[in-house]
């Protein structure tokens, strides 16, 4: 019995060895070995961006996700749709295939809109009771997927606050991207291609809701610009939302992306929004 004892001890410990040798040899390699990154997380060398530009770099992505992003329900009416989704791409040449690609990932928000329908997608949390003095840059892109841009009416920025001004604690800030003008607008407006619209650059055209247009003297009829509303409004917070909407008046379909809040880029892809860094 004690002879069978000594026969078995060694071989177990052989064994031992060499199984922890093993499990060494193979775990080495993948503690060393650099996790692979999503290409999009990837950045690219910046470089300046103008209006009607057909394509700009990539910034850093910061954040994966970035909840609380959806339609607004009690500023939609109808039945139109948003929805993100790959693409559109645009046609930059006189091929068959379209390669431009949106501006950021692969992605972006579609929308369909009829004549009539109005719809909002935004987000009413994440900028409630931020001072409307604190924003400097607004911008983001549009695709319109038709044969005739003069036709349609694009979508804007409205953002929803309280002026506090006049007597109404209410109004909507509406950007007007088709009577805005170059560096704000594309100086060429271009259907099928991604073209960057600056709601915050020279030639931007607004107009506030309700009463508190006529008291700030910036209505549909007689915009002014956002610094002009920032000067007019000195203690406006951002209430209920900022975002993108698309009114009645005509039908739209087509897809934006990329809003930039400041240095904030929120991009649009088909597994939701994402955030990145815009670079100084």
């Amino acid at each position: 019995m004690k002879k069978s004892e000594k026969s078995v001890w060694p071989i177990s410990g052989l064994v031992l060895a060499a199984a922890a040798a093993l499990i060494a040899g193979v775990a080495q390699p993948a503690v060393a070995q650099e996790p692979a990154q999503p290409r999009s997380a990837e950045p690219a060398p910046q470089e300046t961006v103008t209006p009607g530009t057909t394509r700009v770099n990539r910034v850093p992505l910061v954040n994966l996700s970035s909840d609380k992003w959806g339609i607004i329900g009690r500023n939609t009416y109808g039945s139109p749709n948003a929805v993100f989704r790959d693409g559109p791409w645009g046609r930059t040449s006189a091929t068959f295939p379209a390669t431009q690609s949106p501006p950021y990932g692969d992605g972006s928000l579609g929308l369909i809109v009829d004549t009539g329908e109005k719809i909002a997608f935004g987000n009413e949390t994440n900028f409630a009771g931020q001072r409307l003095s604190s924003i400097d840059i607004l911008r983001y892109w549009v695709f319109a997927g038709t044969d005739n841009i003069s036709s349609v009416v694009l979508p804007n920025i409205t953002i929803e606050a309280d002026p506090n001004v006049g007597t109404s604690n209410y109004t909507s800030l509406v950007y007007q991207p088709d009577q805005s003008t170059s560096p704000s607008a594309p100086a060429t407006p271009t259907a099928n291609v991604w073209q960057r619209y600056d709601a915050t650059a020279a030639g931007n055209r607004w107009w506030a809701t309700g009463s508190t247009g006529t008291t700030i003297g910036c209505t549909q009829a007689t915009p002014c610009t956002f610094q002009e509303l920032k000067a007019r409004m000195p203690n406006a917070v951002i209430s209920y939302s900022l975002g993108i909407s698309k009114g009645r008046d005509t039908a739209f379909v087509g897809a934006v992306d990329g809003l930039q809040v400041n240095r904030v880029v929120y991009d649009f892809e088909f597994s939701g929004v994402r955030t990145r860094i815009a670079p100084r």
